[in-house]
């Protein structure tokens, strides 16, 4: 049995939503290390409107339906449907709620223009995915959030859920896409959802997951070479995730 949970929090995930090199990378990546590295993996990811649930045989969870999820002074709940991934022993589980997805994965309009409910939708379905992970009682050992919509994921494991015994020793990861909506985090929204950022209030979705992230990978085609950037390969970028998974669990030499 594999020693390590590793969960992937992706906004878009090969077949289940239109391609796009973030979508294929979250894909490819959860499938190579689970093959070459000694981790258990899942992956969760919002259930947007578009994708058809017939086709890709979503069924939904019983005893996650209606999870509560903390918003500020305010609640939501989140209804939980979980498939494969075609011909690969992978589980995948949605976060539905008819409202906060219905605008698919893009952070932007067809005018270019940020979604004004951006902040709000990342908010929700990082604490989705925290609210669905104690209902399961699955403590992961690694998180790795991808895409504007993962940016709060790491600062929610800092500092909400950081009592929480169930992600005590738990650590994240955080890769960026190449775009990003412009959406960024105020003061204000920050008071009204109940997210403590201590000071890092003002920068974008994506700045907030660089702060709060134990490590940073970026994205291939990413335009600074000094950064730690993913391979043009699914052989290079699976030893580069499983070498970083690895040396965050202290199982390898940093």
């Amino acid at each position: 049995m594999p020693s390590n949970r590793l969960l992937y929090v992706a906004g878009a995930l090969e077949p289940f939503t239109q391609s796009s090199a973030l979508a294929a990378l979250t894909r490819s990546l959860p499938e190579h290390v689970q093959d070459a590295g000694d981790f258990e993996v899942r992956i969760m990811m919002p259930c947007y409107d578009a994708i058809n649930e017939r086709r890709h045989n979503l069924h939904e969870v019983i005893r996650l339906s209606d999870t509560s999820v903390p918003m500020g002074a305010d609640t939501e709940t989140v209804s939980v449907k979980v498939a494969s991934v075609p011909d690969v022993q992978l589980q995948v589980y949605f976060m539905d709620h008819e409202h906060f997805f219905a605008d698919g994965p893009t952070g932007t309009n067809d005018d270019g223009e940020a979604h004004a409910n951006n902040a709000e939708r990342a908010f929700f379905f990082n604490g989705a995915v925290m609210e669905t992970l104690r209902k399961l009682r699955w403590g992961p050992d690694l998180i790795h959030a991808f895409g504007w919509i993962g940016g709060l994921l790491p600062s929610l494991l800092a500092t909400t859920y950081a009592d929480d015994d169930l992600f005590a020793d738990a650590q994240a990861v955080f890769t960026p896409g190449l775009t990003m909506p412009g959406t960024t985090i105020g003061a204000p929204f920050a008071e009204r959802v109940g997210l403590p950022l201590d000071g890092h209030t003002g920068g974008t979705l994506m700045d907030v997951g660089h702060q709060f992230a134990d490590a940073v990978l970026f994205p291939p085609g990413h335009s600074a070479p000094e950064a730690a950037t993913f391979g043009e390969d699914h052989e290079t970028r699976t030893d580069q995730a499983v070498t970083l998974y690895e040396q965050m669990l202290g199982e390898v030499p940093a």
